[in-house]
């Protein structure tokens, strides 16, 4: 269960960057702690929105007794609801350059076993499977 999520999720990603180059618009991805959703910059409105009409960038809730933890530039972020859309902001983001924010998301069955999802600024991502003692 824990690999299937991790892989949707690297897909997701995937296909966010890849929207955000063909469109040439910045993108996002707020994660919370058992949830996360795709976003896009409206320039229009100066705000970020919740990508819609798109079954590939849907939000999506983890299955019961998995979790996020993520970490940037080193330092863990508190993930937590936010009720209010107008506050929801991604922490993650695709860049219409192409460029993307470098992150560590792990997902994390408690006692059991963590796959770290690694994002570098190139758009690029790596997997990493521990099994905790």
């Amino acid at each position: 269960e824990i690999e299937r999520e991790s892989e949707r999720l690297a897909d997701g990603i995937a296909l966010l960057q890849e929207q955000a180059q063909l469109e040439g618009r910045d993108y996002g991805l707020r994660i919370e702690g058992t949830g996360y959703e795709f976003m896009r910059f409206d320039a229009f409105e100066q705000a970020w929105k919740a990508v819609e009409n798109d079954p590939g960038l849907a939000p999506h809730q983890l299955p019961p007794g998995l979790a996020f933890e993520l970490r940037l530039e080193g330092r863990p972020v508190l993930l937590r609801r936010e009720e209010r859309a107008e506050l929801r902001q991604p922490q993650l983001f695709a860049w219409g350059s192409g460029d993307m924010t470098p992150y560590q998301l792990s997902l994390v069955r408690s006692g059991a076993s963590r796959v770290t999802l690694v994002g570098a600024a190139d758009g690029s991502i790596e997997m990493a499977r521990d099994e905790e003692s």
